[in-house]
């Protein structure tokens, strides 16, 4: 069966919308346009609609459409100056080929390790990068023809050997990861000195949507070895073949990269000669960087604190739409909340249009189901008014769990979440139920997520298209390698994934999906909260902004004008 080197999954992922503001309905109203729709931020932060207008390039836009942000041509020039990215949190590593998941990890090494493949920038779409084309000979194997006129960092060209080794190691040294879970390392070989293929443990038509995640970065085994090994790259990840280089980390301040002058990409032109991240756990002193000229790039930003700088003309706010949905997932292995009338007690005392215009500012509304709106797999699983607030029958679903005097559990979450679950303790409160909120830097968040240290716990999972990360949370394997989730699940409930997700037929795999979705409506398994939005702080000179996967900016791209 030969595919297509240039996939479309068909989808309109990141469209141009105009929010109402999410206060009783809920709904959104779409403007179409062919170039995006810019929306009034401050509107949103304040509780009023936000009205769709024409794009403008000037500072303090809003942008909810990919058009939008991708809109600037490419760049030209090359300089000697430095971007200063202030990241949230330093990472505990800067490799994730050994497990780890740090969003700041896989933003730093995107700017140095090249994939196989790449996303279009209206991520609709998969596009050659280091292979050229490929083919699935069976449902568990793709085999990948590569380029011939790719350098590593060390001068050496790519061969398949690096490939190979590069996905044998993920799958040794990241089994229980999103990164190496899925690798079949005995299948995955050279075929000759042109090609490879990649061994699959699970069928999944739509894989190599995953591949072009920066996690899987070819690398080769004479630079890991050349640089002291596994254990030394994960802290001087000298290797890769990626738009900039690794430089250096100094513990405690930042990590630099600096622009890969043999970059094998003529069409690329890097602006700056470096990129510094640096580590601000304090969101509103990220922005404040960037409006003092310290900084060029303020990342992860809370959406509703984001949008009440849009008319600043000292600093650009962008704020969009990636397709990824936000759930509130119950711990059901430990605790009160494995009770189904506890989290349906949750549930009724939840405001879930609140929530949706918190979470988002007012770019979005609730989510309807698992898959996001712009996906051919989502499904309407909830109506409009399914869900509606009612803090009595909170209060007597609590007394029938045995909790007649009101009940504590706890969350755990980062800085930047810090507002969604603050306002959802005070949701909670009312019906009686005593929400701890524990705020850790990312590193201690993901090894709490991991674990289990939590009744309830708010996280994104990017659901558009089919990868093996479709509902990862609750399959077996997973389990103690996730970040948050029930950290439980059944056979069933994992077969049916299983068979969902390696379905060739579109149609049967929806309706498969479907009633996944009604299984864990019908035990209250997980909310469906809102669909995300990302928000980024630039400064007002600073053009070229595309995105990578979970809709971080990729910093390799942009430049001062």
């Amino acid at each position: 069966m030969k595919y297509r080197r240039m996939i479309s999954f068909g989808l309109a992922v990141l469209t141009a919308v105009s929010m109402s503001a999410c206060g009783s309905t809920g709904k959104t109203d779409k403007a179409s346009s062919s170039t995006g729709a810019a929306v009034s931020a401050s509107k949103a932060a304040s509780g009023e609609s936000a009205e769709a207008s024409s794009v403008a390039s000037g500072s303090g836009d809003a942008l909810s459409d990919i058009s939008a942000i991708a809109m600037d041509p490419a760049n030209t020039k090359k300089t000697d100056e430095t971007l200063v990215v202030s990241c949230q949190s330093e990472p505990s590593g800067l490799w994730a080929g050994t497990g780890k998941m740090e969003n700041e990890i896989q933003i730093i090494d995107n700017t140095i390790m090249d994939r196989l493949v790449k996303l279009s920038d209206d991520k609709k779409e998969v596009l050659p990068s280091l292979a050229t084309d490929w083919d699935w000979t069976d449902s568990n194997h793709i085999r990948f023809t590569l380029r011939d006129d790719v350098t590593m960092t060390d001068g050496s060209p790519l061969t398949p050997e690096d490939c190979v080794y590069t996905f044998q190691t993920l799958a040794a040294n990241s089994a229980n990861t999103d990164t190496g879970r899925y690798i079949d390392p005995e299948t995955t070989a050279v075929n000759d000195e042109h090609s490879f293929t990649l061994g699959l443990k699970e069928a999944d038509p739509d894989i190599l949507y995953m591949l072009a995640w920066s996690n899987f970065g070819i690398i080769s085994e004479d630079e890991v070895n050349a640089a002291g090994g596994i254990d030394a790259v994960v802290n001087a990840p000298v290797m890769g073949c990626g738009r900039y280089k690794f430089s250096d980390w100094v513990r405690g301040e930042s990590v630099t990269v600096e622009r890969n002058e043999n970059y094998w990409d003529p069409d690329y032109v890097g602006y700056y000669k470096t990129i510094k991240f640096v580590f601000t756990q304090d969101p509103a002193a990220r922005e404040m960087a960037v409006e003092a000229g310290n900084a060029q790039v303020a990342m992860q930003m809370p959406v509703s604190q984001a949008a009440t700088y849009a008319g600043n003309p000292a600093v650009q706010v962008k704020i969009y739409g990636f397709g990824q949905v936000h759930h509130l997932y119950y711990n059901l292995r430990d605790g009160a909340c494995k009770d189904q009338k506890v989290r349906e007690a949750i549930q009724a005392a939840l405001d879930f249009n609140a929530i949706a215009q918190i979470g988002t500012a007012g770019y979005s509304g609730v989510a309807t189901g698992w898959f996001a709106n712009s996906s051919k797999y989502h499904t309407d699983t909830y109506k409009e008014g399914e869900r509606t607030r009612d803090i009595e029958k909170a209060k007597q679903l609590l007394a029938e769990a045995g909790y007649p005097d009101g009940l504590e559990i706890s969350t755990v979450t980062t800085a930047d979440g810090t507002t969604l679950a603050t306002a959802v303790q005070d949701q909670l409160r009312e019906a009686g139920i005593t929400l701890t909120v524990n705020t850790a830097d990312t590193p201690q968040f993901v090894q709490d997520a991991f674990n289990g240290t939590y009744d309830i716990i708010f996280v994104g999972s990017d659901e558009f298209v089919r990868t093996p990360t479709a509902f990862t949370a609750f399959r077996t394997a997973n389990l103690n390698y996730c970040i948050g989730g029930p950290k439980w699940t059944t056979d069933e409930i994992d077969q049916s994934i299983a068979e969902a997700l390696s379905e060739t037929d579109e149609d049967k795999a929806k309706d498969e999906l479907a009633q996944i979705e009604q299984t864990f409506k019908e035990n209250d398994y997980v909310e469906d909260l809102f669909e995300e939005q990302y928000s980024v702080i630039l400064a007002p000179n600073l053009k070229g902004i595309t995105t990578m996967e979970r809709g971080w900016p990729d910093m390799t791209t942009f430049y001062a004008e």
